[in-house]
Parts: structure tokens; C-alpha cells; sequence
């Protein structure tokens, strides 16, 4: 998480982070481990006249930058995100050389779309989530992971539930009565205890002795 908020103004707030699907990242490295390390190998231990050609050592070299290609290509996917901060959201691309940032307040955003392309986007629950800005200007992520929630996330900021007013006057008048109630009870010394009914062996009877009088001393 730390990775990510200095990317952010210091006086906002991580509230989520969306990622990518895992099978956005996962078939570039099924074709780099099948076609740059497995078939390479393969072949060299098949054929005795490359490895003739061929030192051993080139070819562990060769495997070793492929392993750092694979780990490069992985902290890619889990870097390039959006940020979602009480304030707006934040679109990270990470790279070795430089790293962009776009950002975008929650009142400049227009409309959320979510767009599907494939059937089986369904089964994996990963579609593309597009942010319509105005002026006609978009800001994608593709194959986002948990769509659904991540623009219910996003829903919750740009238009945020308000506060029933008539709700709040109700509790502001309630609380005023019970200060005015309390400051009476306080001034005269009076204890307010409700009738209660009380069983034994003749039956219920009313007990009384504790009332509130609200009529003036004089």
C-alpha cells in the first residue's frame, strides 16, 4: 500500500485499489515460459549438435533473462491499478523509467460503463470499466478484476448518499426536549420512576408513589 500512496496527494485517502484480472497477465506467461523456455530447452537437450554450437552457460543465461522478463511482466500487472482516494481516482502505469499518473475528481466524471467483449469474461468475472469524463475524454481499465464492485465502489463517491434533512431536525428537536426535561427534573429534585405493576399472591396492584408534577411551587 505504501508502493501507491506516494503517488497520491498526502492529504488523500486510499479507499480501494483495482487491479487487473490475474488471466491479463497469466497468457503472457504461458507463451514466454512455452515458446522463450520450455521449446529452447527442449531442443537443446534434443539435439546434440546444437548443443555443440551452443555453450551450456549461454543458455542459462538465456533462461535467466527470460525469468526476469516473466518477473518484470508481474510486477507490471500488480502496479498498473487504479487508485480510488475519498477525492478521485488515479490511474498508475507503472514502467522501470518513468511512471504516469492521470487523475480525475469524482465531479468531473460523467458516467461509469462496463464493456464486455468475450463469453467467457462472464465465467471469470473480468470485463473493462470506463470512466466517461466530460468533454468527451475516457479513462479505461481493461480486464478488471470484480467489475461489478469496483464500479459500486466508484458509484458510492460520485454520487454519495445524502443525509435525510428531516431526520436530522427530528433528532435535534428530541434532544432539545430531553435537555428541557432533564433541567426541570434537575432544578426541582423530583424522581421520575414509571407506574409499575407489581403481582403477589392478591393480585397486580398500581404503584403510584413516584410521579412527575409538572405544576409550579408557589
Amino acid at each position: 500500500m505504501s508502493f501507491y500512496e506516494k503517488h497520491i496527494p498526502e492529504w488523500q485517502e486510499i479507499q480501494a485499489i483495482i487491479h487487473q484480472h490475474w488471466l491479463s497477465v497469466m497468457d503472457s506467461f504461458i507463451l514466454w515460459l512455452s515458446f522463450w523456455a520450455l521449446l529452447p530447452s527442449f531442443l537443446y537437450y534434443q539435439s546434440e549438435r546444437l548443443r555443440e554450437v551452443v555453450p551450456f552457460m549461454y543458455l542459462e543465461i538465456f533462461l535467466f533473462l527470460i525469468f526476469c522478463k516473466i518477473v518484470y511482466e508481474l510486477f507490471n500487472w500488480y502496479r498498473d491499478v487504479w487508485i480510488i482516494t475519498d477525492h478521485g481516482v488515479y490511474d498508475l502505469e507503472w514502467s522501470l523509467l518513468k511512471t504516469n499518473v492521470e487523475s480525475i475528481h469524482f465531479e468531473n466524471i460523467e458516467w461509469v460503463e462496463i464493456d464486455k467483449h468475450r463469453i467467457w469474461d462472464n465465467i471469470f468475472n473480468k470485463w473493462d470499466i470506463i470512466i466517461h469524463k466530460f468533454w468527451e475524454q475516457e479513462l479505461a481499465i481493461h480486464n478488471a478484476h470484480s467489475p461489478y464492485k469496483s464500479v459500486d465502489i466508484l458509484e458510492s463517491f460520485i454520487h454519495p448518499v445524502e443525509e435525510d434533512e428531516n431526520t436530522d431536525k427530528f433528532d435535534m428537536i428530541m434532544d432539545t426536549l430531553w435537555g428541557v426535561v432533564t433541567e426541570y427534573l434537575e432544578k426541582h429534585g423530583r424522581e421520575y420512576t414509571e407506574k409499575r405493576i407489581q403481582d403477589n399472591d392478591d393480585g397486580p396492584y398500581y404503584d403510584d408513589r413516584y410521579t412527575i408534577d409538572t405544576r409550579n411551587d408557589s
